[in-house]
């Protein structure tokens, strides 16, 4: 049974979840989102389920998996849980502000402009050289320490 103080708290952790996917330009369609959030997640992958699950109000994710949501939507993990007001202007992680001229601006500008669909595919290939990149900075980061 559950408590009328637990339903609230997972229908407002619901409504950040989905003001957060909004602002980060992130679907909210389940199969979609849960891809986006599984290459993010190194080891902590969820299922279409869950992610409906969170964004219907029906269940809150763990602590961990509400770390790498915030980080990747670029919100404060207790603004998300909670609401902390203190933190809900403000991003966890963000592009120094001397990145965001030139060359930069006019790429995210281009991205911006793509159809959705698009946008998500190119997503996933910046995921994949990222996660590509952090594995031969970590190899080369273990040969260096052997030597």
């Amino acid at each position: 049974m559950t408590t009328k103080i637990a339903d609230e708290e997972r229908v407002n952790f619901s409504d950040r979840l989905k003001t957060a996917l909004r602002a980060a330009g992130v679907p909210a369609a389940p199969t979609l989102f849960m891809r986006a959030y599984n290459l993010r997640a190194d080891g902590a992958s969820v299922t279409p389920h869950a992610v409906r699950k969170w964004l219907s109000g029906e269940a809150i994710p763990t602590h961990e998996k509400i770390v790498i949501l915030a980080t990747w939507l670029g919100v404060h993990a207790a603004w998300l849980r909670f609401g902390d007001a203190e933190n809900a202007d403000t991003a966890a992680v963000g592009l120094p502000s001397s990145m965001l001229s030139g060359e930069n601006l006019a790429m995210m500008n281009d991205i911006v402009s793509l159809p959705a669909s698009t946008q998500q595919i190119l997503r996933e290939i910046i995921d994949a050289f990222v996660r590509n990149h952090r594995a031969g900075s970590l190899r080369s980061d273990k040969k260096g320490k052997r030597q």
